[in-house]
């Protein structure tokens, strides 16, 4: 849960830094005058730049987007770790087996268990790197839906451009004045979003 929350959180920086990269760059234009002289037109000069923020504890605990994503990464994630157990157990089980018959086996048995047991720890290791891979890669989809579907609600949310930045909390802030915390309003309009996509 910790690992999913610090995964959205990092996208989230990631977003609002190209953001905050995007408006400060383009925020100056070139204008040539009557005379020829270059002159800076600032677009942020007339703006008042408002920033809002949202709680993402908040919404990962209310959204039921990310409550549904949360009970199924619970799942796969229970799922990989019986498959896991499953194939230590099994190998536990194979290793005692030729541990118990060791005293009667011959050189040649002993020297193909040795073989069988080592072979099977390449396989275990090999099938836990690719369980392991696949999850982390389904995780990863599963968060980066969640983080688009907010960015799609935030789009629509801010569509009047009431709001210069909209923020993620935790990473930032050490003070906020909660005038500007939106994260009841943002919760409230992701789960009407969801419940409308979820009825088509």
């Amino acid at each position: 849960m910790k690992q999913t929350l610090l995964i959205v959180n990092a996208l989230l920086v990631i977003a609002v830094s190209f953001l905050l990269y995007k408006q400060f760059t383009s925020g100056s234009e070139k204008v040539v005058t009557a005379g020829g002289v270059l002159k800076t037109k600032d677009s942020l000069g007339s703006k008042k730049l408002l920033f809002a923020y949202m709680n993402m504890d908040s919404i990962q605990s209310k959204y039921e987007l990310a409550k549904a994503v949360s009970k199924e990464v619970e799942r796969r994630q229970e799922s990989l770790d019986a498959e896991l157990n499953k194939m230590d157990k099994a190998y536990r089980n194979k290793f005692e087996g030729y541990q118990q018959r060791g005293a009667s086996m011959t050189e040649e048995q002993a020297v193909a268990a040795r073989e069988d047991i080592e072979s099977t720890q390449r396989q275990i290791l090999e099938k836990r790197q690719s369980l392991m891979d696949g999850y982390q890669s389904w995780l990863a989809s599963k968060n980066m839906s969640v983080i688009k579907d907010i960015q799609d609600y935030l789009k629509k949310f801010n569509a009047d451009g009431t709001y210069s930045f909209i923020f993620s909390h935790e990473p930032f802030f050490y003070y906020s004045d909660t005038a500007y915390d939106i994260t009841s309003e943002v919760i409230q309009g992701l789960n009407q979003q969801y419940k409308a996509n979820k009825g088509k």
